[in-house]
Protein backbone atom coordinates (compact mmCIF):
# COMPACT_ATOMS: atom_id res chain seq x y z
CA UNK A 1 0.00 0.00 0.00
CA UNK A 2 1.00 3.59 -0.23
CA UNK A 3 2.42 5.89 2.21
CA UNK A 4 -0.61 8.63 3.81
CA UNK A 5 2.22 11.37 2.80
CA UNK A 6 2.65 9.86 -0.99
CA UNK A 7 -1.76 10.48 -0.74
CA UNK A 8 -1.68 13.32 0.77
CA UNK A 9 1.08 15.36 -1.73
CA UNK A 10 -0.51 13.57 -4.85
CA UNK A 11 -3.81 15.60 -3.50
CA UNK A 12 -2.14 18.78 -2.61
CA UNK A 13 -0.29 19.08 -5.90
CA UNK A 14 -3.57 18.42 -8.43
CA UNK A 15 -5.45 20.36 -5.98
CA UNK A 16 -2.72 23.43 -6.42
CA UNK A 17 -3.50 23.61 -10.40
CA UNK A 18 -7.40 22.78 -10.76
CA UNK A 19 -10.51 22.92 -8.94
CA UNK A 20 -11.50 19.56 -8.00
CA UNK A 21 -14.47 18.74 -6.65
CA UNK A 22 -13.00 15.26 -5.68
CA UNK A 23 -10.31 12.93 -5.80
CA UNK A 24 -10.67 9.18 -5.47
CA UNK A 25 -8.36 6.66 -4.98
CA UNK A 26 -9.23 3.46 -6.88
CA UNK A 27 -8.20 0.30 -7.60
CA UNK A 28 -5.68 -2.08 -6.07
CA UNK A 29 -4.81 0.23 -3.57
CA UNK A 30 -8.45 1.52 -2.86
CA UNK A 31 -9.01 -2.45 -2.76
CA UNK A 32 -5.88 -2.92 -0.35
CA UNK A 33 -5.02 -5.54 -2.57
CA UNK A 34 -1.93 -3.49 -4.30
CA UNK A 35 1.40 -5.52 -4.70
CA UNK A 36 4.88 -4.05 -5.49
CA UNK A 37 3.66 -3.48 -9.06
CA UNK A 38 0.57 -1.78 -8.71
CA UNK A 39 0.21 1.47 -10.08
CA UNK A 40 -1.61 4.24 -8.31
CA UNK A 41 -5.24 5.05 -9.67
CA UNK A 42 -6.53 8.31 -8.61
CA UNK A 43 -9.85 9.86 -10.28
CA UNK A 44 -10.55 13.30 -10.78
CA UNK A 45 -14.35 15.44 -10.39
CA UNK A 46 -14.13 18.54 -11.50
CA UNK A 47 -16.78 21.04 -12.09
CA UNK A 48 -16.70 21.09 -15.75
CA UNK A 49 -13.84 19.68 -18.41
CA UNK A 50 -13.38 21.14 -21.41
CA UNK A 51 -10.59 18.74 -22.31
CA UNK A 52 -10.34 15.66 -20.54
CA UNK A 53 -7.48 14.40 -22.34
CA UNK A 54 -5.23 17.31 -22.00
CA UNK A 55 -6.22 17.87 -17.95
CA UNK A 56 -4.84 14.40 -17.77
CA UNK A 57 -2.00 15.40 -18.85
CA UNK A 58 -1.51 18.53 -17.28
CA UNK A 59 -2.28 16.63 -13.95
CA UNK A 60 0.16 13.95 -14.82
CA UNK A 61 3.24 16.81 -15.02
CA UNK A 62 2.23 18.83 -12.00
CA UNK A 63 2.57 15.07 -10.01
CA UNK A 64 5.97 14.44 -11.24
CA UNK A 65 7.75 11.95 -10.11
CA UNK A 66 6.43 11.48 -6.55
CA UNK A 67 5.41 8.05 -6.25
CA UNK A 68 4.55 4.51 -8.47
CA UNK A 69 3.20 4.74 -11.82
CA UNK A 70 0.69 7.17 -11.34
CA UNK A 71 -2.90 6.96 -13.73
CA UNK A 72 -5.01 9.90 -13.56
CA UNK A 73 -8.66 9.88 -14.97
CA UNK A 74 -10.41 13.20 -15.14
CA UNK A 75 -13.94 13.34 -15.08
CA UNK A 76 -16.70 16.34 -15.40
CA UNK A 77 -19.08 15.84 -11.90
CA UNK A 78 -21.94 15.55 -14.63
CA UNK A 79 -20.41 12.95 -16.53
CA UNK A 80 -19.50 10.84 -12.88
CA UNK A 81 -23.31 11.10 -11.81
CA UNK A 82 -23.78 10.00 -15.21
CA UNK A 83 -21.68 6.82 -15.78
CA UNK A 84 -21.09 5.95 -12.44
CA UNK A 85 -24.46 4.11 -11.95
CA UNK A 86 -23.34 1.93 -15.18
CA UNK A 87 -22.25 -1.74 -13.93
CA UNK A 88 -18.82 -2.44 -14.91
CA UNK A 89 -17.46 1.14 -15.63
CA UNK A 90 -14.40 2.63 -14.15
CA UNK A 91 -16.62 4.95 -12.92
CA UNK A 92 -18.65 2.44 -11.41
CA UNK A 93 -15.92 1.07 -9.68
CA UNK A 94 -14.57 4.07 -8.58
CA UNK A 95 -18.14 4.85 -7.03
CA UNK A 96 -18.85 1.65 -5.10
CA UNK A 97 -14.95 0.80 -4.39
CA UNK A 98 -12.84 3.90 -3.86
CA UNK A 99 -11.67 5.89 -1.12
CA UNK A 100 -12.17 9.65 -0.90
CA UNK A 101 -9.01 11.65 -0.68
CA UNK A 102 -10.33 15.19 -1.12
CA UNK A 103 -13.93 16.67 -1.46
CA UNK A 104 -13.98 20.39 -1.82
CA UNK A 105 -16.18 22.02 0.82
CA UNK A 106 -19.71 23.58 -0.54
Amino acid sequence: MVDNAMLAEAVRRIVSVSQPTRIILFGSHAREQADSGSDLDLMVIQPEVANPYAEMLRLHEALGNIGPGIDVLVYSEAEFQRRSRVPGTVLYWARKEGKSLYAAAS
